[in-house]
């Protein structure tokens, strides 16, 4: 039985484990010593780490060689004529009264991938991290729409909500309607004057565990139509309704900016009425 203890600091240590076990009328103990990670520079600016392992078992006289143990993993295969066992002599060996063993140390390198081979790159129609499908693409970022559920209804989009619960307030921080402006839009709207409303409730949507979602912009919303409209696009899951939906863009005091998705027009109407509305999140 081989332990195998990380060691989470910087300076070489050696952590030691024995475990004994009978066999063939005599005690058997391996260890296995962590050693250390050590960072050493390959190749440029790449990085690679090392770790030291240390393996030893008791025998039972300074003659007796160093074969193989049965069932002992994971080097069993490479016991006994492996030139790396050397025999010498270890205090802790035999309970601590010390005596002959074979030991041998195996060190592993390993070069740390650059950091940039660990990100997920999505592509258009693929699932984000948020559980949404990426329809847009643009300015370093990446757009998920959510699931057409994402209210936890079974019917698309609904309840349908109006823009702000206080329908005649300006909201100053609320006007941007291009690509990149729905987050600062959403978050204008969360103002004391919007209680509940369209932003309100895409910004307490939390797919994938995130609570950065927020109702899109009007080009943005513009977009998820755009995308609505290409061959393949999965309607059974993200698919929208043959109706209008919220931007977060303000046009006026009393009126927002609104999509149709029936005939793709995008039109400013009084922000009482209630419609749909779907959030996005960037990253």
């Amino acid at each position: 039985m081989l332990i195998v203890k990380p060691v989470a600091t910087s300076v070489a240590q050696s952590v030691v484990r024995a475990v004994q076990r009978s066999v063939r009328t005599r005690t058997f103990v391996a260890a296995l010593t962590v050693g250390a990670v050590l960072g050493a520079t390959l190749f440029g600016a790449r990085m690679a780490s090392a770790s030291l392992q240390v393996q030893s078992y008791q025998r039972a006289s300074e003659s007796e060689a160093c074969v193989a143990q049965p069932g002992e993993t994971p080097w069993e295969a490479s016991w006994g004529s492996d030139p790396s066992w050397k025999p010498t002599w270890e205090q802790w060996a035999n309970a601590g009264t010390g005596g002959w063993t074979c030991t041998r140390s195996i060190t592993w390198a390993k070069t740390q991938a650059p950091a940039s081979s660990g990100s997920v790159t999505y592509a258009l129609g693929s699932i984000g991290p948020g559980g949404g499908l990426v329809f847009l693409i643009s300015g370093g970022l990446t757009y998920e729409m959510a699931p057409k559920t994402w209210t936890g209804s079974s019917s698309d989009d609904t309840p349908a909500v109006n823009w702000c619960s206080s329908v005649t307030t300006n909201i100053a921080g609320a006007v941007g309607t291009s690509i990149g402006a729905g987050s600062a839009n959403s978050t204008a709207m969360q103002s004391p004057a919007c209680v509940t409303g369209a932003a309100v409730s895409a910004r307490a949507y939390g797919g994938g565990g995130f609570t950065d979602w927020f109702l899109p912009s009007k080009d943005e919303l513009n977009a998820m139509y755009s995308y609505s409209l290409v061959g393949g696009f999965n309607t059974a899951t993200y698919g929208f309704a043959s109706d209008v939906y919220w931007s977060s863009s303000q046009s006026a005091a009393t009126t927002a900016w609104l999509q149709n998705f029936v005939n793709g027009t995008a039109i400013s109407d009084a922000k009482a009425y209630s419609l749909r509305a779907r959030p996005v999140r960037s990253f």
